[in-house]
């Protein structure tokens, strides 16, 4: 295999018309930087016609006219920088009295950044990586970078002649370019696949964006998962008429164990003698009882004898009735939802606990309220367990990049990084 050959196949140039010497590969300081330099030059087919006037080549209507030489910038080699000098051919068209430069599929009209070195560049962005230290590694500047995810975005639209069977609706903080804090995210229940980000979760603008969803598309949807926000369910009404609506399962456990956590600090604050005990010790009131530990005795701060994870939980809860009643609660709930008792949840929450404080008696009447479709959250699979795992990305992606102050760059950024968007063909 000859080396121009072997320089071809090294910088994955599949132009044969673009042709490379033995010597063609030098060292040159360009900008400070130790480079590789690559000389080549183009020499196509003669043009079939006048790129300026489109006048047909007859009769050597178009002639040569010298080369002119171009600086391509490509991706790394051996971790140098790498540049392609090119001489490309000139021609003279006779009917217009134009000159024209020979044009390569290696590079865009125009352009000095090669089509290899943007793609290495699209891949790295669905990486979990600034676009600063992309910049940086490829010696391309943010603001180029930055212009590419724009035009990017501006590609992705959601089509508007199908949505799944299975939805989930969530919110996570926006960026501060948007009007509200929260941005609206809405996925496939089944696959976990983003279908859009909205900028803000106002429940008119949802509204007018899934009203632009036919009516027979949007009666195709059966459920949705989302929390316990209720202009969700006033949206979900409004816009399909045959789902039904799922409460998070996670969004109820957490409901139930922060009230808790709420008496179990008031009870603290108001008991000196457990307050230590009580504050150190929090996390064994918030586990369920099969995970605590009731063989093994171990030495606790604040007890002076040896005790098992279930005699400690048992000494907090002698604290307070009050609180060993809102444990107890709490403790069933949990498990009539792991288990998926329904009726034991029906008779949980339809018993009065006006004696209780008041952060359970509003926990109670909040499952009330929501009911059925926390019934409904019992009785089918789905659940918002693939979006939150979708919103802890977004957290990471915007703290790696330091924040972002566009929401066009960033939901780009997140559609390529979650995969939404089609893989890249090279």
């Amino acid at each position: 295999m000859s080396n121009q050959n072997n320089t071809r196949i090294l910088l994955n140039i599949k132009d044969k018309s673009i042709h490379f010497s033995d010597e063609s590969v030098q060292q040159e300081v360009i900008k400070g930087v130790l480079s590789h330099v690559v000389y080549a030059t183009h020499s196509p087919d003669h043009p079939d016609y006048c790129t300026k006037c489109g006048c047909i080549n007859q009769d050597n209507s178009i002639i040569k006219n010298g080369t002119k030489s171009v600086t391509i910038k490509l991706p790394k080699c051996s971790n140098f920088t790498t540049y392609l000098k090119l001489k490309k051919q000139r021609y003279y068209c006779k009917m217009c009295s134009h000159t024209f430069i020979s044009q390569t599929n290696l590079v865009d009209k125009n352009c000095s950044i090669s089509k290899n070195t943007y793609h290495k560049v699209l891949l790295e962005i669905k990486t979990k990586r600034s676009v600063w230290d992309i910049s940086k590694s490829n010696n391309i500047s943010h603001t180029t970078i930055n212009s590419w995810i724009t035009n990017i975005n501006s590609k992705f639209i959601q089509p508007h002649n199908s949505l799944p069977k299975n939805l989930s609706f969530d919110e996570f903080k926006s960026v501060k370019e948007v009007k509200g804090k929260m941005s609206f995210i809405f996925t496939d229940a089944d696959t976990g696949k983003i279908l859009d980000i909205l900028t803000h979760r106002h429940i008119g603008f949802l509204k007018s964006y899934f009203f632009s969803f036919p009516l027979e598309v949007r009666k195709q949807v059966e459920t949705v998962s989302m929390d316990m926000f209720k202009g969700y369910i006033d949206l979900v009404k409004s816009c399909f008429p045959n789902a039904k609506i799922i409460t998070d399962r996670f969004h109820v456990v957490q409901l139930i164990n922060r009230s808790f956590n709420s008496v179990r600090t008031q009870v603290m604050k108001e008991n000196k003698q457990y307050y230590s005990k009580l504050k150190k010790y929090w996390k064994l009131l918030m586990m369920t009882q099969d995970d605590l530990d009731d063989k093994e005795y171990k030495h606790f701060k604040c007890f002076p004898h040896l005790m098992t994870e279930q005699q400690v939980v048992d000494e907090l809860l002698r604290s307070s009735k009050e609180l060993e009643e809102c444990y107890w609660l709490m403790q069933r709930i949990r498990l009539s939802i792991n288990n998926r008792q329904i009726d034991y949840f029906e008779d949980l929450i339809s018993k009065n606990y006006k004696h209780l404080p008041k952060t359970i008696q509003t926990t109670i009447n909040t499952f009330n309220y929501h009911k059925t479709s926390i019934l409904n959250a019992l009785t089918y699979e789905y659940s918002n367990g693939k979006l939150e795992g979708t919103n802890n990305l977004i957290k990471v992606i915007k703290r790696i990049a330091f924040g972002y102050r566009s929401f066009t760059n960033f939901r780009a950024r997140v559609l390529l990084i979650s995969n939404t968007m089609l893989p890249l063909q090279l």
